[in-house]
C-alpha cells in the first residue's frame, strides 16, 4: 500500500497524556513545598527581627524591653510593633529564663535573659540562639 497513512495510535496518545499529567503533578507538588519552606523561612526571619529590634530598643531607651511569645496564638511581638504570626504547621518551642515566662527580656546594657527558640516542621528545623551576656541573636538551620 503506497498510500498508507502514518500517525499515532490511541494508546500512544493516552501514554503521552498520562506522562504529561504526572509531570504537571510533580511540578505542582514541588512548587507547593517551595512555598511552604519560604513561609517557614519568613517566620524565622520575623522572630529574629522581633528579638533584634527589642534589643536595639532596650539599648536606645535605657529601659528593659521584652519580646513576647504567644505560643497558643502562634505569634511574637516586639515593643511598639504589630504581632507577627507564624504558620500553624510550624512548631515553636521557647527556652528562656524561668522568671521571664514566655518572653525574652533585653536590658539597657545589651544583655538579655538568654535562651533559644526552636522552630520545626517535619524534618526542617531552625534554632535561634539569644546570648545572655551580649544579647546577640543568631539563627541557623539544623540538619
Amino acid at each position: 500500500m503506497a498510500n498508507a497513512q502514518r500517525g499515532f495510535t490511541l494508546l500512544e496518545m493516552l501514554v503521552v497524556i498520562v506522562l504529561i499529567s504526572i509531570a504537571a503533578g510533580l511540578v505542582g507538588f514541588g512548587l507547593q513545598q517551595g512555598l511552604r519552606a519560604a513561609k517557614e523561612r519568613q517566620a524565622v526571619g520575623q522572630v529574629v527581627e522581633a528579638l533584634r529590634s527589642t534589643r536595639a530598643r532596650a539599648i536606645v531607651s535605657g529601659t528593659t524591653e521584652s519580646t513576647v511569645f504567644d505560643l497558643r496564638n502562634l505569634s511574637v511581638q516586639a515593643p511598639d510593633r504589630p504581632k507577627k504570626h507564624w504558620p500553624a504547621e510550624l512548631h515553636v518551642t521557647l527556652h528562656t529564663a524561668e522568671q521571664a515566662g514566655s518572653a525574652v527580656d533585653f536590658y539597657p546594657d545589651g544583655s538579655s535573659t538568654g535562651g533559644h527558640v526552636l522552630l520545626a516542621n517535619g524534618s526542617r528545623r531552625w534554632r535561634i540562639d539569644i546570648g545572655w551576656l551580649t544579647g546577640s541573636v543568631q539563627s541557623k538551620a539544623l540538619p
